[in-house]
């Protein structure tokens, strides 16, 4: 979920995405470990082994807000210290952009020697906490086994799902295989009280437009509540659900699954948000930047045309008003074009049924021909008005329906984001081009 190593690139690539976004890397300079065959002293030794889980929390990018976590298998005897994770990838694949948006990018698992690999992360000012779990020595030498068998090319690769099968849901289907299942039936019937999209905006908080990106992409399955499982995807979740975790031995002794805890090391920087805000201060920007400026130029342009004076500052104003809705409606049909793009190519399932292209609709690009021009000339000016009242209208319904919650879809804060300005475009085209046909 977190690239395990920085690459410039990657900031250009996250905004590109985030419409949504997300999120981790494929080259290392920590020495890899290769998938060779167990030797003997690792049978002979498996009670030796330390196994433990590491979690780094969220850094500064926005793909690396959602934290990393890894599988670290110790044996002191044999000079064995690796840590396995799954989350790899390659910008250098081909037509990367493409494939992670129909959802069939492919990642891969890769072990790293554990020190280095920690002083990459405190370098970044990453925290790392580790959990010894309390396993027996056939469960580890099991796991050793499992990642040893991922780990070769021939079955290191998989198609990344970003909430159902991540670096971290692949850790806990480890440690649940060893485990014999009983992480899953633990919380395969535990509801949360989290939704997909609640712990994706949450730890976004520190990454506004990526957050309201997120906000716009995902559908209707992203606002369902999760199991404790399903919560798993999120690394931090699954820290603190093993800590209540309880392992019943042969002898019928019950325990708990993690041993000790410790923090390697200790960010300075912010903690992660507990839970999302409802209406962030980007929200209110957008909502507010795009309005103010249209209402203002339009009450300028109105006033000069009913009083049949000032005909230079209305000029003015209905220039200025033409390029503020090219851009809004440019922008808006291109975000647009991308969800129905989604809904209709893409294996993203969280993207489905996405009601935000109500707000946000592919219409917008004719829009942004036809309204500047006919307010600027005059021209096509009946298209424009049926373009922008149409638009206004399904923003209106959203608005509406978001309100009253009807969706299943927690569209609320992108309808303030969006509707005011859609609903006042609406108005204001008919009325500047029908003044302006009377008056000109």
């Amino acid at each position: 979920m977190t690239p395990m190593l920085p690459f410039s690139s990657l900031r250009f690539i996250a905004a590109a995405c985030l419409l949504a976004a997300h999120l981790v890397t494929g080259a290392s300079a920590h020495a890899q470990v290769s998938g060779a065959p167990l030797a003997p002293a690792d049978t002979l030794g498996a009670h030796r082994l330390q196994v433990s889980l590491l979690t780094f929390g969220p850094g500064t990018p926005v793909f690396e807000r959602f934290g990393h976590n890894a599988i670290r298998i110790a044996d002191p005897i044999i000079a064995l210290d690796v840590s396995w994770n799954w989350g790899m990838f390659s910008f250098d694949e081909p037509n990367f952009l493409g494939r992670f948006l129909r959802g069939t990018s492919q990642y891969w698992m890769a072990g790293f020697e554990t020190v280095p690999l920690l002083a990459y992360y405190q370098e970044n000012d990453r925290q790392t906490i580790e959990q010894v779990l309390n396993l027996s020595a056939v469960q580890k030498l099991e796991l050793l086994r499992l990642v040893r068998r991922n780990e070769l090319e021939e079955n290191k690769y998989y198609h990344y799902d970003y909430f159902r099968d991540n670096c971290s849901t692949r850790v806990r289907d480890a440690l649940d295989a060893v485990l014999g299942g009983a992480l899953k039936r633990a919380w395969a019937d535990s509801l949360s009280n989290h939704s997909y999209r609640s712990e994706a905006l949450r730890l976004t908080e520190e990454s506004p437009l990526s957050r309201l990106g997120i906000d716009i992409a995902l559908g209707p399955p992203a606002d369902t509540r999760m199991t404790a499982w399903d919560e798993a995807y999120v690394p931090m979740r699954l820290r603190d659900r093993l800590r209540g975790v309880m392992i019943t031995h042969a002898s019928g002794a019950s325990e708990k699954l993690v041993l000790s805890e410790r923090t390697v090391f200790a960010a300075s920087r912010a903690t992660e948000a507990s839970t999302p805000s409802p209406l962030p201060g980007v929200y209110v920007i957008v909502a507010l930047g795009s309005l103010v400026p249209l209402a203002l130029l339009g009450g300028l342009a109105f006033l000069s045309a009913l009083r049949g004076r000032w005909p230079s500052a209305q000029r003015w104003a209905r220039r200025a008003i033409a390029a503020l809705s090219t851009l809004w409606y440019a922008v808006t049909g291109l975000v647009g074009l991308l969800v129905v793009f989604m809904e209709l190519f893409s294996a993203h399932v969280f993207w489905y049924g996405n009601w935000n292209v109500l707000l946000l609709s592919p219409v917008g690009l004719a829009a942004a021909w036809f309204v500047p021009r006919a307010i600027a000339t005059g021209r096509s000016a009946g298209i424009a008005r049926w373009l922008a009242g149409f638009s206004g209208a399904c923003a209106l319904v959203a608005l509406v329906l978001s309100m009253a919650g009807a969706t299943g879809q927690s569209t609320g804060a992108v309808a303030i984001a969006f509707a005011p300005t859609m609903m006042y475009l609406a108005l204001l085209v008919p009325a500047l081009t029908l003044i302006r046909a009377e008056r000109a």
